[in-house]
């Protein structure tokens, strides 16, 4: 009767995860491209990491489902394993024998696991290791998992890991003991929950897949009463919005209101949940509120303290009363000194003064800089006197925005945001850009051909510093601060880059989701639309994904360099627009020489 009376074929609020409801919030989508990027381009070992309930076992499953019948997979659930039953369980998830005399050892386990990947890789097949709640595994475990990362051949893995847990396992992977196999990951994600317009957004989701009619809906005011219980976490969206549907069913109402919400939160018990913040953010905010308070009592006793004084002051008639503040500068003469250039150097949002520029170039005017050309600097030296890792992670992020001649956006707090890769996506939507975290060669920054934020190492402490690229041309790379464009040659990145960049991308047509995985039928459109407005054939405007849309589209994939699988993340996207000469793109390699 419930699901009669709503129109639902199922309940779509059920706590199974089940791809066919699968909703991709921007960090979900990447999560999903960084994943089938992986899996493409052979990388050894990949974590994903994320708060209970942020979608990481559907995200699996969903990955799971999009591989194609080349890729033998392992998918492993339960950890709680040591090293001995592990091998066990892997070998048994690939079906390989195990020992005819009815003793398994380690060493056993592994020849007939390594026996096991060199054949499948004659056939041209890919072997892949998934480990949910990876958080359980122990060390020794996971010393197990890098030894077997190490069966390769002279030019590739043969195994590839995915390791999927939550935030603890980010935490046990930076302990002293694993730092081999902290090296080995080559890409890392991190699952954040939905914000309160993905919230909304969830929730129509679940309700359109589940509908055989239209009919119920939840508001505005109930969807943010949601959000602001569940932070966002889809666990608990599900839950709320699943009592709330059943109470709606008792009282005859299709459409759920904010009073409805707010007796399901009622029911399940409890207040806002605020769990989902990493542990590190949550001492950064706690460390926010206990310097305002500091800083407002602070303020108080100055305030107290200077009324004193001025009632200590006995008033003096018939005299001026000269005003002590600084006055405000009027126009400067020509022969008035000028402030150095490190005084006037400021990002909005960031009290303290910039780092100093490299000693060739802290005697030029910025504008000067930009205008006479790139500057042709010892890249490492440059790097070297970049002494505040949060400083010139802003400066590079603002040249990139620069580079797309976007809103510059204000950015608080820079010091407190300690994950790059959340820093640079928030703070770019502001300038309604994305940011897409990619891991590879300058070949890779040359396909995309667009701004990117490249990633720097220093040898002795391990510290990053940042850079953006902004231009690819005559053989150099140029790289920006924000302030003055460097020139250096691609040869000179070797060994301080570490080959991760951020790249800034806009999309243009709010092409939603994975196409056609996770779009609604009217992306797929304005998907087609594009298409043949760049020269592709397209006859049939309709919201299907046919078989002339997937040619379209792997046929730029192939040009591009990136995997023709049919499928438009965010990584098919970028190159879709470039493919627009219609469009504003400020391309790292211009099209005349292309």
């Amino acid at each position: 009767m419930y699901k009669r009376f709503f129109g639902f074929k199922e309940r779509p609020f059920k706590l199974v995860p089940n791809p066919a409801y699968v909703y991709l919030s921007r960090v979900h989508e990447e999560a999903l491209a960084h994943l089938n990027y992986a899996v493409n381009y052979g990388d050894g070992f990949v974590a994903i990491t994320g708060e209970v309930g942020t979608g990481k076992t559907t995200l699996c499953r969903m990955f799971l489902e999009s591989l194609d019948d080349k890729t033998e997979i392992a998918y492993i659930f339960n950890p709680k394993l040591d090293a001995l039953q592990l091998l066990k369980a892997i070998n048994d998830e690939f079906y390989i024998p195990t020992d005819t005399n009815g003793v398994d050892s380690v060493k056993t386990l592994i020849d007939n696991f390594n026996t096991f990947l060199l054949k499948k890789k004659a056939q041209g097949r890919r072997v892949i290791l998934l480990v949910d709640e990876a958080q359980n595994l122990s060390a020794d475990v996971l010393e197990q998992l890098r030894l077997l990362s190490n069966l390769e051949t002279n030019s590739s893995k043969l195994l590839q890991i995915i390791l999927v847990g939550q935030p603890e396992l980010s935490d046990l992977l930076e302990t002293d003991r694993l730092r081999q196999l902290k090296q080995r990951i080559t890409l890392r994600c991190h699952l954040i929950p939905l914000d309160s317009e993905e919230t909304q957004e969830y929730i129509r989701h679940r309700l359109y897949i589940a509908a055989t009619r239209p009919g119920v809906s939840f508001t505005m005011a109930a969807c943010r009463s949601i959000f602001r219980y569940s932070g966002g976490v889809p666990r608990l969206i599900n839950i709320i919005c699943d009592r709330a549907l059943l109470i709606a069913f008792n009282l005859g109402k299709h459409r759920i209101s904010k009073d409805i919400a707010k007796l399901a939160i009622k029911e399940v018990g409890g207040g806002p949940n605020r769990q989902w913040l990493p542990p590190k953010w949550r001492m950064a905010v706690f460390g926010l509120v206990m310097g305002g308070v500091v800083l407002v009592a602070v303020l108080f006793a100055a305030h107290i303290l200077s009324r004193r004084r001025a009632n200590s002051v006995e008033p003096v008639s018939h005299h001026k009363i000269e005003d002590t503040r600084p006055s405000v500068p009027q126009a400067a003469s020509a022969n008035a000194p000028q402030p150095s250039l490190s005084e006037k150097l400021t990002l909005p949002g960031i009290r303290e003064p910039l780092d100093a520029l490299p000693p060739s170039v802290t005697n030029a005017q910025p504008d000067s800089a930009l205008s006479a050309g790139p500057i042709v600097v010892d890249l490492q030296r440059t790097i070297a006197t970049m002494q505040d890792p949060f400083r010139s992670r802003s400066r590079a992020l603002l040249a990139a925005i620069k580079a797309w001649d976007a809103p510059t956006p204000r950015i608080p707090f820079s010091k407190d945001v300690r994950d790059n890769e959340i820093f640079f996506r928030i703070t770019a939507r502001r300038s309604d850009l994305e940011t897409l975290r990619v891991k590879g060669t300058l070949n890779m920054i040359r396909k995309l051909n667009l701004p990117a934020i490249l990633e720097f190492k220093l040898s002795d402490t391990g510290d990053s510093r940042f850079l953006a690229v902004v231009g690819l041309v005559d053989g150099k790379v140029h790289l920006s601060d924000n302030e003055t464009i460097f020139s250096v040659a691609p040869a000179s990145l070797a060994g301080l880059w570490n080959g991760v960049a951020y790249v800034l991308w806009k999309n243009f047509y709010h092409f939603e989701g994975v196409i056609p995985v996770s779009s609604p039928g009217e992306v797929i459109l304005a998907l087609k639309m594009h298409l043949k407005t760049i020269g592709f054939p397209i006859s049939e405007m309709t919201a299907a994904y046919d078989i002339t849309t997937r040619s379209a589209v792997e046929t730029i994939q192939a040009r591009h360099g990136l995997n023709p699988d049919g499928m438009v993340g965010p990584l098919t996207k970028i190159v879709l627009y470039n493919e627009d000469r219609s469009l504003d793109i400020p391309l790292l390699i211009p099209p005349s020489v292309e």
